[in-house]
């Protein structure tokens, strides 16, 4: 890094110091009383730091997304405490509309055409990958029991219920955080297929997964219960329904782009907005909704969705930043203290399966030598998907689900802030950062650019 660099940084640096005192000065001083005046400033101030701590990391050399997650660990409450947990639930809407659109680009990026000489590949290194973290995560979580803090002095059967639930939450990854990195990056090659591909096929193999073993988990601790099937009709219709929800959704969009074309950044956002309201209505899965959307879109129907998702990637940078530091902010540095040794075994253990499964799948499915020695560290990265499965089993067994999700939380954060970095990583070994970059922008594409500075793609 150049001299120039490393002003440049310390620049923004220093810019991020003086948000910070003003947050803090603001915090000391007494309510406005202002109708969604807080609101508007801690939602102003994120994004505002999250863009100096981006614009910092990648200076350094670091992805984007990487600045965004520190910056939300510094000013959470489990550090600065500038934002406290009553804001972030108030910022929590804007998550959903970042997931939303982040999804919808991923599934943008899955055109069949070009990964029909990929799925062989993808599929063996999906399944094989899972199967790995699921074997080596549940044995390791069974020999480890008696030594684990909550685990000490209960039956063997619990151990087993733990340890079916924690395998079960491992094998989830970040598509949040495969397509941030790659989008950031401007990355193109067979590693970031890979990544994000095998990512959003696990991302729905995870759900299925989890619901399994909820159902068994119940049955072995609940004397005379059998597996309900009640459970089998709730994952059908999270998966299946998503995935209906989610194409209708993007034949709507089909139809907009074909005859009103106007407004593109407005209609995005209103987009993402409406997929979160009816997901939440409906009890489906937004990421599968919004992937199903964009997937639609690029693939069964004759638009050229590709391009207008690539034209909005620089539209949806803000909420990027809020999405990822929010990330952050949620992560408490108390149960990270607590529990780091434990947490830093199973993520080394977790590393590990990944690697394995990683090169057993490319061996198995002929994948490309770039694949086979550099995709796995894009798999590491951890975030709300197995948060919200490790909520959900916290509610379900109240006995030792909390103390699992205390241990699931710490992993999550340091997961949270090594996985861009490895992600990015192992993108710029394999030769792919900046690649889509150096493509030329076909006409088309330049009309979608255009039309975002005009309000119109014509």
């Amino acid at each position: 890094m150049n001299r120039e660099a490393v002003s440049k940084a310390i620049q923004r640096t220093l810019a991020l110091l003086v948000l910070l005192a003003f947050m803090y000065v603001w915090h000391e001083a007494p309510p406005s009383g202002v109708p969604g005046a807080e609101v508007a400033l801690n939602l102003g101030f994120l994004l505002l730091a999250a863009y100096v701590g981006g614009v910092v990391a990648k200076r350094l050399g670091l992805s984007r997304v990487t600045g965004y997650i520190v910056v939300g660990l510094l000013v959470g409450p489990g550090a600065l405490g500038l934002l406290r947990e009553a804001d972030l639930a108030t910022l929590g809407p804007f998550n959903s509309i970042a997931i939303a659109l982040i999804a919808l680009t991923a599934g943008g990026e899955l055109n069949l055409r070009e990964l029909r000489g990929s799925g062989r590949y993808l599929t063996a290194i999906t399944l094989l990958q899972t199967l790995s973290i699921l074997l080596a995560v549940f044995l390791a979580v069974l020999a480890l029991g008696p030594r684990l803090p909550f685990l000490a002095g209960v039956e063997f059967q619990v151990v087993v219920a733990v340890a079916i639930m924690f395998a079960a939450v491992a094998v989830a990854s970040s598509p949040s955080v495969a397509i941030a990195v790659i989008t950031d990056t401007r990355s193109r090659g067979p590693v970031s297929t890979t990544i994000l591909g095998v990512t959003v096929l696990k991302d729905v193999l995870v759900i299925v997964l989890f619901a399994i073993s909820v159902s068994v988990v119940l049955a072995m601790l609940t004397p005379g219960a059998g597996v309900d099937p009640a459970i089998a009709a709730d994952l059908a219709w999270e998966v299946g329904g998503s995935i209906l929800v989610g194409a209708v959704a993007g034949v709507a969009v089909a139809g907009y782009l074909k005859w009103v074309r106007k407004h593109l950044v407005l209609f995005t956002l209103g987009l993402a907005w409406i997929l979160a309201e009816v997901s939440a209505a409906l009890h489906v899965e937004l990421l599968l909704v919004a992937l199903s959307a964009g997937f639609t879109l690029e693939n069964l129907v004759p638009v050229e969705g590709t391009r207008f998702v690539r034209a909005l990637e620089s539209a949806s940078l803000p909420l990027y930043a809020v999405f990822f530091s929010l990330a952050g902010a949620a992560v408490h540095l108390a149960e990270l203290a607590h529990l780091w040794q434990w947490a830093a075994l199973l993520i080394v253990i977790r590393a590990v399966a990944i690697w394995a499964g990683t090169a057993w799948g490319s061996r198995v499915g002929g994948a490309p030598e770039p694949v086979r020695r550099h995709a796995w560290p894009g798999f590491i990265s951890q975030a709300g998907v197995a948060l919200g499965m490790v909520t959900i089993v916290a509610s379900e067994f109240q006995g030792w689900g909390p103390d699992l999700r205390d241990m699931f939380v710490a992993m999550v954060a340091v997961h949270e802030l090594i996985g861009p970095v490895a992600a990015k990583w192992t993108l710029d070994r394999a030769g792919e950062t900046g690649k889509a970059a150096m493509e030329p922008a076909p006409v088309p594409a330049r009309a979608a650019i255009e039309a975002l500075e005009g309000g119109d793609l014509r």
